[in-house]
């Protein structure tokens, strides 16, 4: 009987889903929503930094749940509250974009481990949501299968890879990939039919991983072996050799708002149902993610590129920053947390 109620409590604002959360933008509140999009334009390139989580600590989450999930009935309120967060979100997205280009670049396995750092760190908003919960045999089973989610996906990835491509400069195939856009043409080649295929529901999976706290868009890339060939497309060079890859971001970024559109309407029902079992498959699926961030094509090309033994000085460095930057990562991210929770953004 108490936890029915404390469900019911937590579910209060979703059962009212009739009356509109959205008040008017004051200037203090634009600028509040404008400096939240540049964190979610981050959280979209940058693995461990959930734009859902975010949107907790800045209290906008579910008001960024009703503004997706009511766009097309209440067109004009809903604009204006994405608004400011779409013009922050394009800002960090450039910025957080060449920012992992270039590291990532350098000094793979350190940012992978700096990223799943980051993802730990900002567990404690997640895990907040549900410390009213009772542990049973049905929150195990929920949080058990959310882990094992991602980490199905990360490995079927792995196996699926019939050409790893290493780091440091190596190619575990036939050729060493030097070039900017060479990893790019590993994957996508000449465009075949089923590239334009697989972006839309790629690009859906996107707008899902942003809906949802805890989880990030690129851990699900690297994931499926995606990031790191996207990341390499973007240079003037591959543009002009291969213009269908505006088609490419074109499908993904169609797929990404119809995930955030439907994924915003199904969590809001399932929201009003059972907060609380949502929340632990939730959960499970971001340690899950976490646990995916080592178990990736693009891991596997690290791994690989390890027991090659190509370019000593460039995997030595790498190693030896991966620890403190896993640790940084974990600090960063629980003290942003922590502040957010102690210092509402009002």
């Amino acid at each position: 009987m108490e936890e029915n109620k404390k469900n019911s409590e937590e579910n209060e604002v979703f059962v009212q889903a009739d009356k509109s959360p959205l008040d008017k933008y004051t200037s203090k509140g634009w600028v509040k929503s404008f400096i939240f999009g540049i964190f979610l334009g981050l959280a979209i390139v940058v693995p461990g930094i959930s734009g859902a989580a975010v949107a907790i600590i800045f209290k906008l989450y579910d008001k960024l749940i009703y503004a997706f999930a009511n766009i097309l009935k209440q067109f004009k309120s809903c604009f204006m509250f994405l608004l400011p967060i779409v013009l922050g979100l394009i800002i960090g997205f450039l910025v957080g974009f060449f920012a992992v280009q270039l590291l990532i670049s350098l000094v793979p396995f350190g940012m992978i481990c700096f990223f799943a750092g980051l993802m730990i760190g900002a567990l404690p908003s997640v895990f907040k949501e549900v410390k009213s919960a009772k542990i049973n045999t049905k929150t195990i089973v929920l949080f058990v299968a959310g882990i094992i989610i991602p980490i199905i996906i990360g490995l079927i990835s792995v196996l699926l890879e019939d050409n790893p491509t290493g780091f440091y400069g190596v190619q575990l195939g036939e050729e060493t990939l030097t070039e900017n856009g060479a990893v790019a043409e590993n994957l996508f080649g000449n465009f075949p039919w089923w590239t334009y295929v697989v972006s839309i529901p790629i690009g859906f999976a996107l707008g899902f991983t942003q809906v949802l706290p805890g989880l990030s868009a690129t851990a699900f890339l690297m994931m499926i072996g995606y990031f790191r060939p996207l990341v390499d497309t973007v240079h003037f060079s591959y543009f002009a050799k291969y213009p269908q890859i505006f088609a490419i971001y074109f499908l993904m970024v169609i797929g990404m708002i119809a995930g955030f559109i439907v994924t915003s309407k199904i969590l809001n029902k399932l929201f009003s149902w059972n907060r609380l079992a949502v929340y632990k498959v939730i959960i499970g699926m971001s340690v899950g993610s976490i646990i995916g961030m080592f178990l990736n094509p693009d891991a596997y090309g690290i791994y690989l590129s390890w027991g090659k033994g190509f370019d000593q000085t460039s995997m030595i460095v790498d190693v030896s920053i991966a620890a403190p930057l896993f640790i940084v990562g974990i600090i960063g991210a629980y003290l942003l947390v922590r502040y957010g929770n102690k210092h509402q953004v009002e």
